[in-house]
């Protein structure tokens, strides 16, 4: 049947003959056999279905892709194996429910085979794999769990921890807390099966195969099988529940009646071991009565292992001891104690971390051997009549002595128990020698006398020893005086809890057979309170140590002598001590100056330690001071000034003082003591002057000198700081005069240029006032503390170039400032008092915001230090709202400071809402100048002010005081006002357009704060309306233009209608019209109701008709255009008389009108009169034209032409605003009349008079344009520079805008003054040849509207210019799309962007995921809304009407779902795919899904797909293009021509070649391109499949 090496065929998935064998013996003999050589142990090689019957059927149950992964796992690789269980894991992820479910029947014997793998990467990534199954399968698995669980349990308590945490985890995700017990009882018996037979029964051969395993693989496997199951018994005992426990013993009484189980207690390897002895633990926890019935094995194995010291085993050695309770089957003298002897005498073998804390747990356990010990040392045995000498000569044997040499000379023992122990063993013995008044018998007194005589002179003996060495160190000598310390007052020593143990005390004596195992918590006892020593052998010891140390002191100036004298007299001050001290240095000369002191005491601390302390200079000297202080222990108060007086006058350094006050402080006794001296006069004078001292050194900036100042300033930090019940440490007259020398030193410091060289003292006294406003209550109280911290405010709120300061000094000031606010608000009353720290602190920054002009730098800095000012009040709380509230009270200007500084404001402004006629305003003799932007840095004050006030608001509003019902004004005063005035500042920075670099660094700082909004959320709608309308109403100007934005902005005319409504009471009310109102009613007119409107029309009619009797006729025409723009419904008798009337004023007041006037010398009311008269004939001639008759017409068309010539004798005066807006205007009534005449149509021109048409186009058009067409050539040449902030850029956009409708015939003929350029040779016409070399030059200057108009104003020309000039190429340049100017550029943009799109739309692709959020979300809305709905029809409608045919393959589109359906059938195969169109096509990914698919593989079929989707997505073809290529692939796989293995497609993507270049040794075959590829981006020559070298 075929030879050996025959190539089976693919997709044959029925089972080979051997597989059908076994089908035929079970369906005869009725058995289900397994396979051939396969069985149910571990060992055995698994595969992944077993031979059942019908196991044909089963195995198409199974994915295939899960068959080929199963087979993997029974592979002997390794990496092969490791591969295949992450695959397995990462489908079973992927994968859907039923299909993995499908697997579950043959995942129990692979699990139970790769979960005690060898390789422990195998075994984690088992235990991960199972995890994602247990998720995706939840109950499915019940019936498979006895199967499982066994070998579950085991890889719980793997050696390899990340293994053995990977199980519990899928455990855990399997079983809730609650139904693990439930599940483990369940499978109770198949678990321990599991783990009897491995402890039992298996061997390192028996589970590994000794053919295919190494025998060291083979033991390590066994070794950690046998610690797992150990571990996994533990592990189950402790999680079932006690029936299922009980349920079991009979079973795990099998196991521990076995010898060979027993034997694990000396096994070799310590993981064994410790795993056993963790076993035991459980066992006799939790079955005591299974333990009891072993006791003979139980009580050998644990108690004669106490000398296993591996790290590993001893701590569950020990947990065991104290787990068993029965001596009776081990000798403890010969067997037990020995051991433990030998294990304390060598300290533990290195383990007693974990050995010593178990000693006493076992000590307090009920057994007879050490019952017998402990009665021998309480002397309870009668057998012992010699009991002190044994007791003496164990002290001795026991080496007491020598520890305690020991501990003193060690560091690491001195702050041990053992000092406190052996002063409870002599406070025990001296009771027992009745030395505590007890009642005992003479016989044990004496002896135990006699005992403590001998111990104290040993002791002694050592402590000399120790001492008199004149090479001891320092440690030695400390801990002899830790020693005495803790003898003199062991109630000082902490005494640490000693940790809790958890034991189980098993009842295994023959009286207590049938009692229950007890479990129970232990703690050891507490020590008792320790008494104090009453011998006097121990203050003769301490006597004789003190003599010994002035000894070494005086004869070798042994500086750790006087130390260790110092620590002695720290605990030992006694009158004896000092007298003795005195006796030894009776003889020493100069001693009569100090005889008249009685106390000895005094006498030794002025005889001695005061010499030392003048020796010594300031250099550790705190044992000097605490010599001092344990000599004034024993004075009376006189004496205790007297002496602190004489050492202050001493002339010591301050490093001395200071340690000494630091002292005094230290405690509550001692500063009583020393309250006279620290109060007194010597000590405050003596601190003034220092004071004095240190500011003058400081000013003098000698870096040497600071070194040596830092005790002195920490001295003075601490007589200013500490206080204690409210009461200073020193006199409160010397701290306020300190404290003005500090405010004055830090004045200067502030007004010297040269600051930066007085950090070092500006630091200390940073330091010095910090300490004092932070710990001092009530230090405000002092008005020289409140200047100070004014002082250090101010230096916080200027610029770091003013005040010359470092980061870190700054810093500094700012905690300081931060300390004392707090201290000041917390302890003063809620009144803001004048001429406090906060009034003057307000009048400061409104000083500086008023009168200084501030840069952003400058204000930025100010503004943070009043917000730090304002949050560290608000931190308070309580009265922190009524201090604020007086506090910005103080820090709001006033309303006549406020007019001046709006005033100062600059009035550029009004330029841009007057051009775009938002604002109607008039400006007193306006200058050039006025209108040129100054480069100035500096902000104005206005701007400045609101700033601080909009910080100050925003920070009170965000604090949690503010926090209350909603909605409530906050509890700042004249809110609204700062809030108009903030809204006002915006609008000024606005109508700026930003262009001032001050106003575009001030609009970025208050975006950066937060405050663009205005902050007008914290004022209610109405109120901050209501401001708005009145300062509109009353001041006008930009006031008008900030009711408008707030409106607008916040769409209050849909929201707040009626509140718009009750501003005014009626329309009448604003009559008669100023210039104020009339700003007012230009901003609400569009929001009034009709009804309004036409009263508002009525008034203005009756103002315009009674012209005589009124002076406000400009104002009564402006209102009415403001109406008639809202399509305000008039009549036209009223249009009629407004137009009479004007005409009545062109004969009655011809000056009025500007014809042939010098505009230079106009007022801007002249001009205002003159502009609304312009608006007013050009809303005639578009809305009304059939008013006009043929006198109104010449009236209207004769005005329209004088006043464009007025305008073009009176370029130089282009800077004005005003003169901008007439010409503008001018020009805007010139293109109405264009459209009108142009556009109208034949039945509207038959309505005009007779011969307005033929006037207009012989006279007016020739009029017009001569005028005009000159105009920007002059404007171009008085404005040379169109950056210049007065170039009439407006102008020239309408006049070009005007220019766009001139005729040919007039650009043929025009006017323009004769221009040629030297030796140019030409054909053309004089008047075109002008034209050109007018308006050629135009072409390149720098204003985009006169380029586009001139390009138009030529391009009409160029038919009649020859062919072969050269101006037509010139010109062919600048040809645009569309005619308009102001839309000109966006629809190129979007032109070249769609274009783009359409034709490389990978690139664009490319390109937009490359971009941040913001820009890409911008660009796919774009797309999504403009592009993508153009592009996709485009693309279905290519599709629909395409004429290419596919043999064996159709294509269809679906318009409404944007998606192409291609169907491939050859013979039985079957595919159909479906291409989507995304939302922002093509922007993003053209998604490629799969429809139905016949006799095709899921790999090759996902090759396809992702071939399709990468053609579709990385390259610039169609659908139809992809779909070609895709059918080619198709075509020439079922060809049988291979894929590439590089990019998986039969014909390469971009040159359509075959796969041709093949590999020697694999066969395969790539395409060039992709092996030069793989070439280049490898760096290797290598076959990309079997890595062979490729030739």
């Amino acid at each position: 049947m075929g030879g050996k090496n025959k190539q089976r065929t693919k997709g044959n998935v029925r089972p080979s003959s051997s597989g059908r064998a076994a089908e035929v013996l079970a369906r005869e003999g009725g058995a289900i056999p397994g396979f051939v050589g396969f069985d149910t142990t571990v060992t055995s090689e698994l595969s992944y279905v077993p031979a059942v019957h019908g196991a044909e059927d089963i195995d198409n149950q199974v994915d295939a892709d899960f068959r080929l992964v199963l087979r993997k796992l029974s592979k002997r690789d390794v990496v092969t194996r490791l591969k295949a269980v992450q695959d397995f894991g990462t489908m079973c992820q992927e994968r859907d429910a039923e299909e993995v479910k499908g697997v579950l029947p043959y995942w129990p014997r692979i699990y139970c085979k790769i979960s005690v793998d060898h390789d422990r990467r195998i075994r984690e990534a088992t235990q991960q794999a199972f995890e994602q199954l247990v998720l995706k399968v939840r109950r499915s698995l019940a019936p498979f769990l006895k199967s499982l669980m066994g070998h579950w349990i085991l890889s719980q308590c793997d050696t390899y921890t990340p293994a053995a945490s990977a199980a519990c985890q899928a455990f855990e995700a399997a079983f809730s807390p609650a139904k693990q017990p439930e599940a483990l009882g369940f499978c109770k018996e198949e678990i321990l099966n599991v783990l009897q037979d491995i402890l039992l029964k298996e061997t390192a051969d028996t589970l590994s195969d000794p053919q295919s395993v190494t025998e060291e693989e083979r033991e390590a496997k066994y070794l950690r099988l046998l610690t797992s199951s150990l571990l996994g018994v533990k592990k189950l005992l402790s999680m079932l529940l006690e029936n299922d426990r009980a349920a079991l013993e009979q079973k795990l009484a099998l196991l521990v009646s076995s010898g060979k189980f027993w034997k694990y207690s000396k096994h070799k390897t310590p993981q064994i071991r410790g795993a056993f002895f963790e076993m035991i633990c459980a066992l006799c926890r939790f079955t005591p009565q299974l333990v009891q019935s072993e006791v003979a094995r139980l009580c050998p194995a644990v108690l004669l292992s106490i000398d296993d010291t591996d790290p590993v085993v001893l701590p569950h050695v020990w947990e065991a001891v104290l787990h068993v309770d029965c001596w009776t089957h081990v000798n403890a003298k010969k067997g037990f104690l020995p051991k433990l002897w030998a294990l304390l005498k060598e300290g533990g073998k290195g383990m007693a971390k974990g050995l010593h804390p178990n000693l006493m747990p076992l000590l307090k356990k009920d057994n007879p051997c050490f019952s017998l010990c402990q009665g021998a040392i309480s002397g309870e045995n009668k057998e012992h009549a010699n009991f002190p000498a044994d007791v003496s000569f164990g002290v001795r044997s026991l080496q007491l002595l020598p520890l305690i040499e020991k501990a003193v000379r060690d560091p690491s023992l001195q702050n041990g128990p053992l000092f406190l122990l052996v002063t409870d063993m002599l406070v025990s013995w001296e009771k027992r020698a009745g030395l505590h008044g007890e009642h005992e018998e003479i016989s044990s007194k004496d002896l135990f006398k006699i005992l403590l005589t001998d111990f104290w002179e040993e002791l002694c003996l050592m402590c000399v020893r120790c001492v008199d060495n004149e090479d001891v160190d320092a440690q030695t000598l400390e801990g002899v005086a830790t020693l005495l310390q803790v003898m003199r007052y062991p109630e000082r020593v902490s005494r640490k809890q000693t940790q809790k143990k958890k034991s189980v005390r098993l009842c295994l004596s023959k009286n207590e057979e049938d009692e229950k195992s007890v479990i129970q918590e232990e703690e050891v006892e507490k020590l008792s309170q320790t008494a104090s020593l009453q011998t006097e052998h121990f203050e003769d010891a301490v006597c004789q140590l003190a003599q010994l140390c002035l000894v070494h002191v005086n004869e070798k100036n042994s500086e750790k002598h006087l130390v260790f004298l110092a620590q002695l007299l720290q605990s030992f001050h006694t009158p004896r001590i000092f007298s003795t001290l005195l006796e030894f240095d009776e003889d020493e000369p100069g001693d009569d100056k100090w005889r008249k002191e009685k106390n000895p005491a005094v006498r030794f601390l002025l005889k001695r330690v005061v010499v030392w302390l003048a020796e010594m200079g300031c250099n550790n000297t705190e044992h000097l001071v605490e010599m001092v202080f344990s000599s004034l222990c024993c004075c009376s108060l006189e004496e205790t000034t007297h002496i602190l007086n004489h050492i202050t006058t001493m002339g010591l350094q301050w490093g001395v003082i200071l340690q000494i006050i630091q002292r005094a402080c230290k405690d509550s006794e001692a500063r009583t003591s020393c309250r006279e001296w620290l109060k007194g006069s010597l000590l405050g004078e003596q601190l003034l002057g220092l004071t004095e001292e240190l500011c003058k050194v400081g000013r003098s900036s000698v870096s040497s000198t600071t070194q040596t100042s830092n005790p002195s300033w920490t001295l003075i930090s601490l007589v200013l700081s500490q206080n204690s019940n409210s009461e200073s440490l020193i006199g409160e007259v010397y701290m306020e005069k300190m404290l003005e020398k500090l405010h004055t030193t830090l004045s200067e410091a502030k007004s010297l240029s040269d600051a930066g060289n007085m950090e070092p003292l500006i630091s200390f006294i940073c330091d010095v006032a910090s300490s004092f406003f932070s710990s001092v209550q009530d230090c405000l109280l002092l008005l020289s503390a409140e200047e100070l911290l004014l002082t250090v405010f101010k230096l916080t709120a200027q610029d770091q170039r003013h005040t010359h300061l470092s980061e870190s000094l700054l810093e500094k000031l700012k905690n300081v400032c931060v300390a004392g606010v707090k201290s000041l608000v917390q302890h003063c009353e809620c009144d803001v008092r004048e001429g406090g720290f906060l009034h003057s602190a307000a009048l400061w920054v409104m000083k500086q915001l008023l009168s200084i002009s501030m840069d952003i730098q400058s204000l930025q800095v100010l503004v943070g230090a009043v917000q730090s000012l304002v949050e560290t009040i608000l931190s308070v709380g309580g009265q922190a709202t009524s201090i604020l509230s007086q506090f910005f009270t103080h820090l709001t200007p006033s309303q006549t400071e406020w007019t001046r500084i709006r005033h100062a404001l600059s009035p550029q402004w009004v330029k841009s809402p007057l051009l775009s006629s938002r604002h109607r305003g008039v400006c007193e003799k306006p200058t050039k100048d006025m209108w040129k932007l100054k480069d100035s840095n500096r902000l104005p004050a206005h701007l400045c002010v609101c700033a601080v006030l909009g910080r100050v608001t925003q920070t009170a509003a965000a604090s949690p005081c503010d926090q209350m019902e909603a909605p409530r004004p906050s509890f700042l005063p004249n809110l609204k006002d700062a809030v108009s005035e903030l809204l006002y500042a915006l609008q000024w920075c606005k109508e700026l357009d930003y262009r001032p670099a001050v106003a575009s660094g001030y609009h970025n700082l208050l975006a950066e704060w937060g405050l663009l909004d205005g902050l007008h959320g914290k004022v209610p709608v109405n109120s901050l309306l209501e401001t708005l309308y009145l300062r509109s109403v009353t001041e006008g100007g930009l006031w008008s233009l900030t009711l408008e934005n707030y409106i607008l902005t916040h769409n209050l005319a849909a929201t707040h209608r009626r509140a718009l409504n009750r501003l005014y009471d009626s329309a009448d009310s604003l009559f008669p019209v100023s210039l104020s109102k009339l700003s007012t009613l230009q901003v609400l007119c569009p929001l009034m109701s009709k009804e309004d409107r036409e009263t508002l029309i009525a008034l203005a009619t009756a103002g315009i008709v009674n012209w005589q009797e009124n002076e406000s006729v400009y104002g009564c025409l402006a209102v009415l255009l403001c109406c008639l723009n809202g399509n305000t419904p008039v009549e036209e008798e009223v249009i009629q008389a407004i137009l009479t009337t004007i005409m009545e004023w062109r004969n009655s007041r011809e000056d009025w009108f500007l014809f042939s006037c010098d505009l230079s010398e106009t007022t801007s009311e002249q001009l205002n009169l003159n502009v609304e008269m312009i608006r007013f004939l050009s809303w005639l001639v578009s809305r009304c034209p059939a008013v006009l008759g043929g006198n109104q017409w010449d009236f209207l068309l004769c005005s329209m032409l004088a006043w464009l010539e007025t305008a073009s004798e009176n370029v130089s005066s282009l800077w004005n605003p005003w003169v901008q807006l007439f010409v503008c205007e001018n020009s805007r009534l010139i293109v109405t009349l264009n459209q009108f005449f142009t556009s109208s149509s034949s039945e509207e021109l038959e309505k005009l008079p007779a011969e307005l048409a033929g006037e207009w186009k012989d006279f007016f058009v020739e009029g017009i344009y001569n005028l005009l067409l000159p105009l920007p050539v002059k404007i171009t040449e008085a404005f040379p520079e169109p950056d210049d902030p007065v170039f009439p850029m407006a102008v020239l956009q309408s006049l070009c805008l005007a220019l766009t409708y001139i005729p040919v015939q007039q650009l043929n003929q025009n006017a323009l003054p004769p221009r040629f350029i030297a030796d140019q040779k030409t054909n053309l016409p004089e008047s075109l040849q002008t034209l050109l070399n007018t308006l050629c030059p135009l072409l390149l200057f720098k204003a985009r509207p006169l380029q586009i108009t001139v390009h138009h104003m030529l391009e009409k020309v160029m038919p009649q210019l020859p062919e072969e000039s050269t101006f037509h190429s010139l010109c062919s340049v600048f040809t645009t799309e569309s005619v308009g100017i102001e839309s000109e550029l966006p629809h190129l943009a979007c032109s070249v962007y769609y274009s783009t799109v359409q034709d490389l739309p990978a690139m664009v692709r490319l390109w937009w995921n490359s971009q941040e959020k913001r820009v890409s979300s911008a660009v796919e809305k774009f797309t999504s809304k403009y592009v993508s709905p153009v592009l996709s029809a485009q693309e279905i409608s290519s599709v629909h009407d395409s004429t290419q045919m596919f043999d064996s393959m159709t294509v269809k589109a679906r318009s409404a779902a944007r998606e192409v359906i291609a169907t491939y059938s050859v013979d039985d195969i079957y595919i159909e795919l479906v291409i989507q169109l995304p939302q922002n096509y093509p922007l993003g990914s053209i998604a490629v899904e799969s429809g139905r698919r016949v006799g095709v593989a899921v790999q090759q079929w996902r090759n396809w797909m992702l071939q399709l989707s990468t053609y579709l997505t990385h390259q610039n073809g169609s659908i139809m293009e992809g779909l070609a290529l895709w059918k080619n692939n198709v075509d020439k796989r079922f060809e049988g021509i291979e894929d590439c293995m590089i990019c998986f497609s039969v014909i390469h993507g971009s040159n359509y070649s075959l796969p041709k270049k093949a590999c020697r040794t694999c066969k395969k075959k790539f395409h060039s391109a992709c092996l030069y590829k793989w070439f280049t981006s490898s760096n290797k020559s290598t076959c990309p499949l079997c890595r062979e070298t490729f030739f």
